[in-house]
């Protein structure tokens, strides 16, 4: 792990158990969430696979929420300890601009183990009419 300095004093010790497997952000949950990894894969001149793996502080925002992928407050987020319940997800990120990158079943899996996520707002996008522009003024 390479954190910025200080980094134990503000989570305390930290532990190096975490391995990338495949690519995706990743909840630490070994240190509480309060560590975030971004694994990717890359391809060396050789053609050999190599597994990438950044590992990153929180900060002022102090937990990892496996399910938005953003440091945010302990209750907004879904439990550190059900993060690997929502690993699944990393594979939405390359779905495509024309994919939600939550479906339904994926908010109602995070509402059931997040006390605060089901009152909050879901977004349902609507189609937009244009709207009517406003007559010109006569000058003749």
């Amino acid at each position: 792990y390479d954190l910025p300095d200080g980094a134990e004093l503000l989570i305390g010790s930290v532990r190096t158990s975490f391995l990338c497997s495949t690519d995706g952000y990743y909840a630490d949950v070994d240190n509480n969430c309060q560590i975030f990894h971004v694994c990717h894969t890359t391809v060396d001149p050789d053609g050999q696979a190599q597994m990438q793996q950044w590992s990153f502080l929180c900060g002022n925002l102090p937990v990892f929420d496996q399910f938005s992928f953003s440091c945010t407050f302990p209750e907004d987020a879904v439990p550190c300890g059900s993060s690997g319940d929502f690993f699944y997800l990393n594979a939405n990120l390359g779905a495509g601009p024309n994919v939600f990158f939550h479906n339904e079943q994926d908010v109602a899996r995070a509402s059931a183990v997040t006390p605060g996520r089901a009152a909050q707002a879901i977004y349902r996008p609507q189609i937009s009419q244009p709207r009517p522009q406003p007559p010109r003024p006569f000058r003749g």
